[in-house]
């Protein structure tokens, strides 16, 4: 009978010191997770995966087409561009006058007009383009226009070029007009003219105008 009570009693301790002992291991686990750093819970390859790759800006900008630097590139000609225009402009005021350079350059937009839409009434050509120019705008410019055909100027707009001869001013002009057949646009154009003014009877007439270009009206540059 005292053996099977010291067998119950011993049983009962040890089942004691087990549970104890579960007890103690399982709060020292909670603890060292506790005071584990979060980061460590993830491995160097699985947070490389999960960050956003680096935006690599030459291979977007390859792709769009765009060169690196280029707007910097394009505000420097641009501004290097004005620059010479202003120049040429200035050198013209101080050899003919700022009045004349005016004059000049209204007669060379007024020329230009009348190229771009085919006027062949020769009277409005006159004060406006010396008497030589007008013998060659005559071949070029047909006599008989084509019914329902129009020709609209947008826009003309001039800078100051580098003169091509002594005692004349040259004006580099950007023209867009479109073509309209029974009132429908059929074609659009913008050119890049030359035309250069020289003086006669105390008035500044158009004695040339050329296009840089190939494949475009007006005479091309030699």
């Amino acid at each position: 009978m005292e053996k099977r009570v010291l067998y119950k009693f011993i049983f009962l301790l040890f089942v004691a010191f087990l549970i104890m002992a579960v007890y103690v291991w399982k709060w020292t686990a909670d603890e060292e997770q506790e005071q584990q750093n979060p980061e460590s819970l993830f491995d160097e390859s699985q947070q490389e995966t999960e960050q956003p790759p680096d935006l690599q800006e030459d291979k977007i900008d390859a792709a769009l087409g765009a060169k690196p630097g280029s707007n910097v590139e394009d505000e420097t000609q641009n501004a290097t561009q004005q620059t010479a225009e202003d120049e040429h402009e200035t050198t013209y005021q101080k050899q003919f006058g700022e009045k004349a350079v005016t004059s000049a350059k209204e007669q060379a937009q007024e020329g230009l007009a009348l190229y771009l839409s085919q006027i062949t009434d020769w009277d409005k050509w006159e004060g406006v383009v010396t008497t030589s120019f007008l013998e060659e705008i005559k071949k070029t410019i047909p006599a008989v226009r084509e019914a329902n055909v129009e020709r609209r100027i947008e826009s003309i707009e001039l800078f100051a070029s580098d003169a091509t001869q002594n005692n004349s001013m040259t004006f580099g002009a950007f023209a867009s007009w479109h073509i309209t057949s029974n009132e429908r646009v059929t074609n659009q154009r913008t050119q890049l003219f030359y035309v250069t003014m020289v003086q006669q009877n105390d008035q500044w007439l158009v004695n040339n105008m050329v296009t840089p270009d190939d494949g475009m009206e007006g005479k091309k540059a030699k």
